[in-house]
């Protein structure tokens, strides 16, 4: 590859604060509050105007769980939040403990982390991209950071990396895996799409009407109407046609989030491929959409509303850290001494090389055993060292690309997870620049106590969202 050397120059330094989290999705949001509340002046960076990450910008609208116990601290007042402003599912609670599934309105999510990031005292910068680590020594010292005033240095005592992507430690130079062991690509993408002014069948769809969907679209598909392979397969009509996806939708909106593209083979560190990726998911929505409009009933009216702003990424970088979970952790539900989070989610690997072969093989008897160990409240921990970087002082993660092998990834990249880990990563910075040590030096003892008592001190939300109050 032909190269550019960058001349050597002065970068003006916007700013200068005790923590700097890069990326305000679920992680990062759970990060600042809690650095925050433990008396660091900390700073959020953002490269989207808005909080919520992929919640929002992907439409990652649903919250899911196997049994709540992965619901933890800073989870239950984001999702008090969302439910005070009216942005919950029309059925908080649909199917019960043990198992979960909420549908927030991404819309609500910007404002409520807005009022708790506020709260926390939290300063935000938007539309700014964290393209590089400054590290001097060995230490990470802040980032440098493309504005819409051009690059600037911003200093800090502590990095937390929430990008999802991992873009920070790897621009510090900290190693990384990625995909499948044999290929870049380690699980399919998604273009999640909306429609509007959705009206489903009074008392949910019966069996007549979803055969005779299924009938029109075999005819359809025979006639030659759609060639989108997540259309010809099925997955358009399964996720329309569904009667526990109307639910997940707050009250007041007639509308509803579809989950059915899925992009293949996708190397999301190659510019050109991801590139590829969002144009060939926005062909596969309009094609769904199409399919939806004319053929399933309650959609007559509907229209497609919009896609995803970024096209939904579920693991890229999985940044190496002092620790690692393994997959024999997450199979095994293994329990840690240094455990600062815990996940109850499945082994959820959406296959990168097939449109219609399950994320999770449910029918598989090691699956139903795992999950039948998590209806009853199991769970693995996630130690500390999986957030701190390797050979970089100072220098965390949050999210979904904290140290992990791609199964165990493929468990712990969901919102509540990562709001844990966020929450574990920035109690961290604030407890280590108090101690004065680096953050792999932290009393790991002393980290798990106030995550403990920060966590204990949250009125727990479920039991409340159990009875609609």
């Amino acid at each position: 590859m032909a190269t550019y050397r960058e001349p050597a120059r002065e970068i003006p330094v916007l700013a200068v604060y005790d923590v700097v989290v890069c990326g305000a999705g679920a992680a990062g949001c759970a990060a600042a509050v809690a650095a925050a509340r433990h008396g660091a002046k900390t700073l959020i960076v953002e490269r989207d105007g808005f909080l919520g990450g992929a919640t929002v910008s992907q439409l990652v609208g649903h919250v899911l769980s196997t049994n709540g116990v992965d619901f933890q601290g800073i989870w239950h007042e984001w999702i008090a939040q969302v439910k005070q402003r009216g942005g919950l599912s029309a059925n908080d609670l649909i199917g019960g403990p043990p198992l979960f599934r909420l549908g927030v309105d991404p819309e609500v999510v910007k404002f409520a982390w807005d009022d708790l990031l506020s709260a926390a005292g939290v300063d935000i910068l938007h539309h700014t991209w964290c393209s590089q680590c400054i590290v001097e020594d060995g230490v990470a010292k802040g980032v440098v950071a493309e504005t819409k005033a051009g690059r600037r240095a911003i200093l800090a005592q502590r990095v937390i990396d929430c990008t999802g992507d991992g873009a920070v430690c790897a621009a510090a130079g900290v190693p990384y895996d990625q995909g499948d062991g044999e290929h870049p690509w380690s699980q399919a993408l998604t273009k999640v799409f909306r429609l509007g002014n959705v009206r489903w069948p009074e008392g949910g769809y019966r069996p007549e009407q979803l055969a005779a969907a299924e009938k029109a679209l075999a005819e359809a598909v025979g006639r030659g109407e759609f060639d989108c392979p997540v259309v010809t397969n099925g997955r358009a009509l399964k996720y329309s046609a569904n009667n526990a996806v109307h639910g997940s939708v707050a009250p007041y909106r007639t509308e509803m989030n579809v989950f059915s593209s899925r992009v293949l083979r996708v190397d999301t560190l190659d510019p050109w491929d991801f590139t590829r990726a969002e144009r060939e998911g926005r062909a596969q929505a309009w094609q769904c959409a199409e399919f939806i409009k004319r053929y399933v009933p309650g959609f007559e009216a509907a229209y497609l509303l919009d896609t995803n702003q970024h096209i939904g990424v579920r693991d890229t970088r999985r940044i190496r850290g002092r620790a690692v979970v393994t997959a024999d952790d997450a199979w095994h539900f293994r329990k840690h001494p240094e455990g600062i989070a815990r996940s109850s989610w499945e082994i959820d690997l959406w296959p990168a090389d097939s449109y219609g072969a399950p994320a999770v093989p449910r029918d598989d008897p090691t699956y139903k055993q795992r999950t039948e160990r998590m209806k009853q409240g199991d769970y693995f921990d996630i130690p500390y060292g999986c957030l701190v970087a390797e050979g970089i002082e100072n220098l965390l993660m949050a999210g979904r690309c904290i140290s992990a092998e791609r199964a165990a990834e493929g468990s712990l990249r969901i919102q509540q997870t990562c709001q844990s880990t966020g929450q574990a990563a920035g109690t961290a910075a604030a407890l280590s620049l108090k101690a004065g040590v680096d953050v792999a030096a932290l009393d790991v003892p002393t980290l798990i106590a106030q995550l403990t008592a920060d966590r204990n001190a949250v009125t727990p939300i479920l039991e409340k969202l159990k009875k609609l109050e």
